[in-house]
């Protein structure tokens, strides 16, 4: 097995394992304190909001001349959910959101297309709105000052950033094994979105009939 195959078997098995860990259930958010470093850990506490930032950075990377634009994008829309998310409306339909974006972003990683650029870059927009909504709880209480709330905006931003830019970073180390890297990570995030929407549509189900 060459060092480029290697490197691949290395990269799906950590893939696999954290589905295969407690991270497989939907994004919980962190409604316990605003800080910097509650802002740094958010898109680390659910698997399905780590894997699109990752792919996002992947993707942009791998089908992007100008690899900056997709992780822009979605920061700005990320921004743009967490303010406009303040409006109390019922998490569960942003959840739905979320998983979706996993199963988008799995299908473009499989399917490899030329698709226009401004489409896909609306709907990465889109999906960093749907994340954003998922942090919008914790500015709920209005006594929060604005400083407190930069801070942890800034931790937010900062580590959706150094995962887009882990997601490009994998393209350059697997050179020309990118494309069947996509195929099989683009596969196993369309699956996992479908777990996603399974485990929300049913606990959907279950609190409608309480």
């Amino acid at each position: 097995m060459n060092l480029h195959m290697k490197k691949i078997s290395l990269v799906f098995t950590g893939l696999i394992g954290a589905l295969s860990s407690n991270l497989v259930y939907a994004h919980p958010g962190h409604e316990t304190s605003v800080s910097f470093l509650s802002g740094l850990m958010h898109p680390f506490s659910g698997f399905d909001h780590f894997l699109v930032i990752v792919l996002v950075g992947f993707w942009s990377a791998f089908m992007l001349k100008k690899i900056w634009l997709g992780p822009c994008v979605f920061i700005l829309g990320m921004c743009l959910g967490v303010f406009s998310g303040l409006s109390n409306l019922p998490l569960n339909i942003f959840e739905f959101g979320i998983a979706t974006s996993v199963i988008a972003m799995g299908l473009l990683l499989l399917v490899q297309r030329q698709y226009s650029n401004n489409a896909i870059l609306s709907l990465i927009g889109c999906f960093g709105v749907f994340h954003g909504f998922a942090h919008a709880a914790l500015f709920s209480n209005g006594s929060l000052g604005a400083s407190l709330v930069a801070r942890d905006m800034a931790g937010l931003i900062l580590a959706t950033g150094i995962l887009h830019l882990s997601g490009a970073l994998l393209v350059k180390l697997l050179r020309d094994k990118t494309a069947i890297f996509a195929r099989v990570t683009g596969f196993a995030s369309v699956i996992y979105g479908w777990v996603l929407i399974s485990q929300l549509s049913f606990a959907l189900l279950g609190g409608a009939s309480t």
